[in-house]
């Protein structure tokens, strides 16, 4: 039981890590910093992309994991 809270601990940190490298790069076309508080949204009223792009797929099914894993981390924390 301990080597399987190893393990989720360890993928929990690793889809952690880089869910945080997806949305870094994905922010650097928004001019940095100032695309976190939303400066990077004045363009999407109607010149948006339809659908997502690989990244930002990348970056959905990593917030995905990220979420499913934090459910499972913290009842492998209960145990």
């Amino acid at each position: 039981m301990e080597t399987l809270k190893i393990i989720v601990y360890i993928l929990h940190a690793a889809i952690s890590v880089a869910l945080i490298v997806s949305v870094t790069m994905s922010m650097a076309k928004h001019s940095g910093l100032g695309g976190a508080f939303g400066a990077g949204g004045a363009n999407t009223v109607f010149g948006r992309e339809k659908g997502l792009s690989g990244l930002g797929k990348l970056t959905l099914y990593l917030a995905i994991g990220f979420m499913v894993m934090s459910f499972v981390t913290a009842y492998m924390m209960g145990l």
